[in-house]
Formats: structure tokens, sequence, C-alpha cells
């Protein structure tokens, strides 16, 4: 878990120094408690899910024009382009995309 990129994205930049650990994270913001390291793991979740579907997101609109109803082998990048869109309901942080057509 990286909990700079955690910090970053859901927390001011004035608010933490982060350390490598939990346990070394220095937390200088006086207004609010120190998050628990299960609230920071569940962000991380959140993280890894929101770039998953960013990096799917990014798929799909670079094959936008293989849906075409004159390109060639279209009915494979159907196939394809449907299986990204379903991959959100599938995913798991060490799932490799699908494939796409060659």
């Amino acid at each position: 878990m990286d909990y700079s990129k955690i910090l970053t994205k859901y927390y001011l930049n004035n608010s933490w120094r982060c350390g490598k650990s939990y346990q070394t994270l220095k937390w200088l913001d006086e207004t609010r408690p120190k998050p628990t390291e299960e609230h920071l793991e569940s962000l991380w979740e959140d993280l890894l899910l929101d770039e998953m579907r960013q990096n799917r997101d990014r798929l799909l609109r670079e094959s936008d024009f293989c849906a075409l109803p004159d390109f060639p082998q279209r009915n494979k990048w159907i196939l394809y382009r449907q299986a990204l869109r379903d991959f959100p309901s599938i995913w798991l942080p060490d799932r490799p995309f699908p494939t796409p057509p060659e």
C-alpha cells in the first residue's frame, strides 16, 4: 500500500508527512484525528478501483473506431469492448485487462 498516494488524493498535502508505514506516518492536521489504518486501507482499495476504471475507460476510447460498421473484424472488437465494460465486476488488483483482438 502506498500511503503517500492515498494521502495525496484524499487529504490536503499540508496535513501529513508520510513514512513507509502507518506507524511512521506523521499527522500534522490538528483539526482532525489521524485516519485509522483500516480507513486508509479502504481508501487504497477505492484508489485502485478508480485507477482501473480510468485505464479501462482509456482502452474503450482508444478502440472506439473499431466498433464502426465497416471496421474489419468488428465483431471481435465488439466482444473485446464488452469484456472491458464487464471487467469491473470481475476485477481483482492482479487481474490483467482483456486482450484486444489482433
